[in-house]
């Protein structure tokens, strides 16, 4: 039976970002006001990013690919959250943390449409702090997605994947595929009534 090198983990992509994240997010939150709310917030990024890292390696340890499947979902909950703190900030829903600049940068708030625009990859060295952590954020998403991708497949070839998670891929493909027939009957002109007859849609419907 194969065995995962114990650190392992160390030698993950994913973990290389998130680790690094975790640390410079400490760098961030340093930079806020030292007033309730903004000691909340930092200990709330904190904790996100810290657990994004504790849980790549809580699920890495565990026996089965369906254990760590599941411990790297806790790794995206916890990175989404920290990446939409870390959104809030640089939209300016915290106004005190506009006003520095090692946070903001000169620009100051960003829209948040523009600031999804943004590429993870490569990245602008000029953002600012906040700019740049939220799309260092994003791209960790990004890699945990891939990595649990790789696992969903091994657990497709080992046999292994959970049938509720079966059921639930089953009924979205069910889903898209039926949305795919009613574009196919709508570009020919036809369209389905509720007792499961097709008629010939009306032009101007």
């Amino acid at each position: 039976m194969f065995k995962k090198k114990p650190e392992g983990y160390r030698e993950l992509l994913v973990y290389k970002k998130s680790e690094l994240l975790q640390r410079e997010i400490q760098i961030l939150v340093a930079l806020f006001p030292k007033t309730k709310t903004f000691i909340d917030l930092a200990d709330q990024i904190s904790r996100s990013a810290r657990s994004v890292t504790k849980n790549i390696i809580e699920g890495w340890k565990r026996n089965s690919t369906k254990e760590y499947f599941d411990f790297l979902g806790f790794s995206i909950g916890s990175n989404s959250e920290m990446l939409e703190d870390l959104g809030d900030i640089v939209t300016g829903m915290y106004k005190d943390l506009s006003k520095i600049k090692g946070v903001m940068g000169e620009k100051g708030v960003m829209g948040r449409s523009e600031l999804d625009k943004i590429l993870f990859y490569p990245l602008n060295p000029s953002f600012p702090l906040a700019v740049e952590l939220f799309l260092k954020a994003k791209e960790v998403n990004f890699l945990l997605y891939k990595l649990q991708k790789s696992l969903e497949s091994k657990m497709n070839l080992e046999g292994t994947k959970p049938q509720k998670q079966k059921i639930i891929e089953n009924m979205r493909q069910e889903k898209q595929a039926n949305i795919e027939f009613q574009k196919y009957l709508k570009s020919i002109g036809l369209k389905r009534l509720e007792d499961g007859r097709y008629i010939q849609e009306e032009k101007g419907e």
